[in-house]
């Protein structure tokens, strides 16, 4: 799904996902009403990087979101040695973009 397609209003954005990765890199995911989980590109189909949670969000101004989460997923078990299993990611309710005064 790209920026523009969203901000022409397709399709109606239930929640905005930012993915926080290495904690300075971040990605921009929506769940429109229909439950689908889509990632954010730009024209030529690339994910949107962002360098802060808020510069994550600004593109999404206007766009009416009601809830917006920071998920991640946190790779500690692998980095100790310990045996790689699935861990649920941590997410964090977070303000939403019109929200978000700065």
């Amino acid at each position: 799904m790209t920026l523009q397609q969203l901000q022409q209003g397709y399709p109606s954005i239930q929640t905005l996902v930012v993915q926080s990765f290495e904690c300075e890199h971040y990605l921009a995911n929506v769940i429109d009403i229909s439950g689908n989980r889509l990632i954010v590109c730009d024209e030529k189909g690339k994910p949107l990087s962002f360098r802060s949670q808020l510069d994550a969000k600004k593109p999404f101004k206007g766009l009416g979101i009601q809830d917006t989460q920071l998920e991640h997923q946190s790779p500690y078990n692998e980095m100790i040695g310990i045996d790689v299993s699935p861990v649920a990611a941590l997410m964090v309710r977070i303000a939403n973009p019109d929200q978000d005064y700065s």
